[in-house]
């Protein structure tokens, strides 16, 4: 059990009452404290998101080009021939 210790005390109904006497002169305080806190919790979220739609981007190249890749690999292995890849370096129609 705790013991009551009356300074403590004290400092608290102190506290509580200086701050019932200057609600009004605090409000605005606390208003805008709020506001500021709200602005950068919404401009933390868009750079997270911004992160986010990055990653995505990046991911969504990395499939691409693996996918790439592999539909390449599949079609060199049935597909035959019909250049030695020549005329594309030279633009000339197959």
């Amino acid at each position: 059990m705790m013991r009551f210790h009356p300074p403590s005390f004290a400092l608290g109904v102190g506290s509580a009452v200086l701050l019932m006497g200057k609600k009004q002169h605090l409000r605005p305080v606390v208003v805008e404290i709020t506001a500021l806190g709200l602005h950068l919790g919404r401009l933390g979220l868009a750079l997270v998101e911004r992160q986010r739609e990055h990653a995505e981007d990046l991911w969504a190249e990395v499939v691409e080009r693996a996918r790439r890749r592999a539909g390449g690999a599949a079609r060199r292995d049935h597909a035959p021939r019909r250049t030695n890849g020549a005329s594309a370096l030279h633009g000339e129609p197959l």
